[in-house]
């Protein structure tokens, strides 16, 4: 292994060079454009396998504390599951209560962020 790299990560890298730069030039139409897809799931589960599913999971804990300013008191944030979060969190959205919050802000742009370098 080159780079301390997984060699499952390193792998899948390897498959998608040589599937742009050697195959994908000689396909045309619809076949390109499943190549192209192809090569684009190839990143996102390079990027997993790297160890970016971790890093994504540091936007949880601000989603929580976000979710909690926009619930009523008394709600008990701990015993939620993700999916309840989520739940939670996009009603307060949707209901205004997180408008003009820089921390939603921050959080935005660093989910936005990580999701282009993941389908690029």
């Amino acid at each position: 292994r080159r780079g301390g790299e997984p060699a499952g990560a390193r792998l899948l890298a390897l498959a998608r060079r040589e599937l742009l730069e050697v195959l994908l030039p000689q396909l045309q139409g619809e076949a390109r454009f499943r190549a192209r897809l192809v090569a684009k799931a190839l990143k996102i589960a390079t990027h997993e396998l790297e160890g970016g599913a971790a890093e994504e999971a540091d936007w949880l804990p601000r989603l929580r504390d976000l979710a909690a300013a926009s619930l009523p008191g008394g709600a008990d944030l701990t015993a939620m599951s993700d999916s309840e979060l989520l739940a939670a969190f996009s009603a307060g959205l949707r209901a205004g209560r997180l408008d003009g919050r820089q921390e939603l802000y921050e959080l935005l742009v660093k989910l936005t962020e990580e999701r282009r370098m993941r389908v690029g």
